[in-house]
This record gives C-alpha cells, sequence and structure tokens, in this order.
C-alpha cells in the first residue's frame, strides 16, 4: 500500500508540473492583451490630443480675428454702442476661458502620453495600483483610481 500511495503522489506531482507550464503563457496572453489595451488607448489619447488641438487653433484664429476687427472699429468714425461692446467683451473672454480650458485638457493627454511610453499608463500616481479599465475607458487621461480621487475631491 505504501507503494501505491507514492505512485499516485508521484502521480499527482506529474500532474502538478504540466500545470504550471500552463499558467505562464496565461500570463503572456494577459501581457499581450494588456499591451494591445495600451496602444488602443494610446490611439484614443493621440486623436483627442489632434482634437484638442484643433480646438486650440480655432480659437486662436477666432480672437485673432476679433481683434483684427477692433483695429478697424478704432479707425472708423463712428462709435460702437455699448452694449454692442459688451458682448465682444464677454465673447473674447468666453474664448480665453474655453482656450485655458482646452489647454489644460491638452496637457492632460499628453502626460498620459508619454505615461505610455514609459511604461506607466493606468498606474495610479498617489498610490501605484493598477487604474481600472473602465475609467481609463471614460477617461483616457485619468491618472489616478477612483479611491484616490475620491480623497483628493473631499
Amino acid at each position: 500500500m505504501a507503494v501505491k500511495a507514492a505512485a499516485k503522489s508521484k502521480a499527482k506531482k506529474a500532474v502538478v508540473k504540466p500545470e504550471s507550464k500552463r499558467a505562464a503563457p496565461a500570463k503572456k496572453v494577459q501581457r499581450k492583451t494588456a499591451l494591445k489595451d495600451v496602444e488602443r488607448f494610446r490611439a484614443r489619447l493621440l486623436l483627442e490630443q489632434q482634437r484638442l488641438e484643433a480646438e486650440l487653433q480655432e480659437i486662436e484664429n477666432r480672437t485673432a480675428r476679433v481683434s483684427e476687427s477692433d483695429r478697424a472699429n478704432e479707425l472708423s468714425a463712428y462709435e460702437d454702442h455699448p452694449a454692442d461692446l459688451a458682448s465682444e467683451t464677454f465673447e473674447r473672454e468666453k474664448d480665453l476661458a474655453i482656450g485655458e480650458s482646452v489647454e489644460s485638457l491638452l496637457n492632460q493627454v499628453l502626460i498620459a502620453l508619454e505615461k505610455v511610453d514609459r511604461g506607466t499608463y493606468g498606474i495610479c500616481d498617489a498610490c501605484g495600483r493598477p487604474i481600472r479599465k473602465a475609467r481609463l475607458n471614460a477617461l483616457p487621461f485619468a491618472t489616478l483610481c477612483l479611491e484616490c480621487q475620491d480623497r483628493i475631491e473631499r
């Protein structure tokens, strides 16, 4: 009986070894999937970068056109109505505020792209844990996990 027990334990060990060999390729598959995800997020970030740069360029062009029309109005003999001046000022300030917001988003996208290049994309800056895929899908330039973001916002 001792011989049968020894044979069974050797058989179990033999079965365990192939399973451990199978676990290694599973990790490789997970890494490949993670790399595919990172490349997908890189593509999304690059598209967002292009969109934000185009939006920023449009705001700058609009601001430049307003500045040219202001110079032309200064040369005219006609005075503008105060309400017209207020509307123009409001639109100019609105464009500046939107421009600052777009620049901020663009900087966040550029930081995320740098993190992709360094291999640290998807890692929380505060706690070092992975950021959930759902959060990155919603906000590809997120640098904090939800828990750390909640703590900061409180």
